[in-house]
């Protein structure tokens, strides 16, 4: 890794993946689209108080090194291009870990396991983490499965139906589908919720939502990373808000400080050649590109494990909010 002086004149650092260079050598290299993101910028050096005044407000993020360009770095900040001016909200994408089929982060990831047998050592309530804190991968009806929610994370924007009309419905941020991006040496697909799925609560706030059958996304296509994937899934409105009287607080629902727009139940299905038991032959893509033999934090030490640490990184298709969900896919070893 390595940092560009940009104190000076201003630098275009550009690289090319490899199949950029291919196209390049066959003369078929064409820029078609690209995008923009401020990753690397730090708003809150940004000092209206600077002692020379306020031109030089920004000096201090002008003057910050930046990366040089590099292959295997995605933007986790892309900049998104807006015609309307009075937007005064704009949407993110958080991970949802209240309801109850929503599987919640352990040691910062979600543990994905391969097969039953890892499943229920995880699950264990003494020798594992306990129920809730582990997926199994491809199942259709998980009882626990990676949940989303597309809102408006500010507690200034209160959970009620006119708000989601107001700030997302007619500005058009209203997300009824989402891009998935996935490692397909490892991930075979995405499972996603359909559209008629319902994320809402009752009258006295408690949840009255569905849990339908994932769908596959067998639909994919190249994504712009080298040995990645894309597919489109749906989202389903939410009607998640604050109900008169309720004895259930709406804000016990959703990790969002504000209105909810839409939600989407997610898993995923591994490559068949991870998902070999105790007793059979592991593919060597666990000791290639992952760690064998390992134990896990909260998991009982007599059991060890092989585990593959990856992303699915989602983008909201309206509002263009993305969020990166680091997972594990785990098999257990003894």
């Amino acid at each position: 890794m390595a940092f560009l002086d940009n104190s000076g004149d201003i630098i275009l650092d550009a690289v090319l993946t490899e199949t950029g260079r291919r196209q390049m050598a066959a003369g078929t290299f064409k820029i078609s689209k690209f995008a923009l993101g401020d990753d690397e910028i730090n708003y809150a050096l940004y000092d209206l108080n600077h002692p020379s005044g306020s031109a030089y407000a920004d000096l201090e993020i002008l003057q910050t090194p930046i990366l040089e360009a590099t292959t295997q770095v995605g933007m986790q900040y892309s900049l998104t291009s807006m015609t309307d001016d009075a937007l005064l909200y704009m949407p993110e994408i958080l991970l949802n870990e209240k309801l109850d089929a929503a599987v919640k982060m352990k040691n910062n990831t979600i543990y994905i396991s391969v097969n039953a047998e890892t499943q229920k050592i995880l699950d264990h309530s003494t020798l594992g983490f306990g129920t809730g804190y582990t997926m199994l991968a491809g199942q259709r009806g998980a009882s626990r499965m990676i949940t989303i929610e597309s809102c408006l994370n500010n507690a200034d924007i209160t959970m009620t139906q006119a708000n989601q009309n107001t700030y997302l419905t007619s500005k058009n941020l209203m997300d009824s589908s989402q891009t998935i991006t996935f490692d397909n040496n490892f991930i075979s697909f995405p499972m996603v919720s359909p559209s008629s799925t319902k994320f809402l609560n009752n009258a006295d706030g408690s949840w009255g939502g569905t849990t339908t059958p994932l769908q596959a996304i067998t639909n994919i296509s190249p994504a712009a990373r080298e040995g990645f994937s894309t597919a489109r899934g749906s989202m389903s409105r939410a009607g998640i808000f604050t109900r008169e009287g309720a004895t259930v607080d709406a804000q016990s629902l959703v990790n969002s400080l504000g209105v909810v727009g839409s939600m989407a139940y997610l898993n995923i299905s591994v490559d068949p050649a991870l998902t070999t038991t105790m007793t059979q032959t592991a593919s060597t893509k666990w000791a290639k590109f992952g760690s064998t033999g390992v134990t896990i934090t909260g998991v009982s030490a007599t059991k060890t494990f092989s585990t593959l640490d990856l992303s699915l990184d989602i983008t909201a298709n309206n509002s263009g909010a993305t969020l990166s969900i680091p997972i594990t896919i785990v098999k257990r070893d003894t």
